[in-house]
């Protein structure tokens, strides 16, 4: 079994979403998690749920590692539940880094909403090709990526095939 390094943010792709959290760099993972219905130290095992763990680093901007650990072993101690919008596990790793509090994957997701609820209501196909790029930009973006960023790319893609389509 692989030891991920202390401090390390860790990750699980569900296919939906991506459930994050901390390695404390002895086979255990401080998470924020509805499963167990909030904050915890659990094993690899039950982080995972069988599925692949992806190691992506220290989080940018992170304290020093024995502050993050530190942190962690006090913020967990704290019995918050969890709670997709106030308290989820974007919003426990990024308290137990120190760094701006803020959820990617849900605004990703509101960004994806928004952008193909505006394809699917337009008319005119260069701006149905530009929500629809600016949608799968946002949709094929990773943990970590900038979503608007690859929503541009995808949006400028999509206003060529709209273009295209248009003539």
């Amino acid at each position: 079994m692989e030891i991920y390094p202390a401090g390390n943010l860790l990750c699980v792709n569900h296919g939906l979403y991506e459930h994050v959290g901390i390695s404390d760099g002895k086979g255990m993972v401080f998470e924020n998690s509805n499963a167990r219905s909030g904050r915890g130290l659990v094993s690899y095992s039950d982080f995972s749920a069988g599925k692949g763990i992806i190691d992506l680093g220290i989080l940018p901007g992170s304290l020093p590692v024995e502050t993050v650990l530190e942190r962690a072993k006090e913020l967990i101690k704290n019995d918050k539940s969890y709670h997709l919008l106030k308290n989820n596990c974007e919003h426990f790793v990024r308290e137990v880094c120190g760094v701006e509090i803020s959820t990617p994957q849900i605004q990703k997701a509101v960004f994806a909403l928004i952008s193909s609820t505006i394809a699917i209501k337009a008319t005119d196909p260069r701006v149905q090709g530009l929500a629809a790029g600016a949608t799968v930009g946002a949709m094929l973006s990773k943990t970590g990526e900038d979503s608007v960023k690859n929503s541009l790319i995808g949006a400028s893609l999509g206003l060529l095939l709209g273009a295209v389509l248009a003539s």
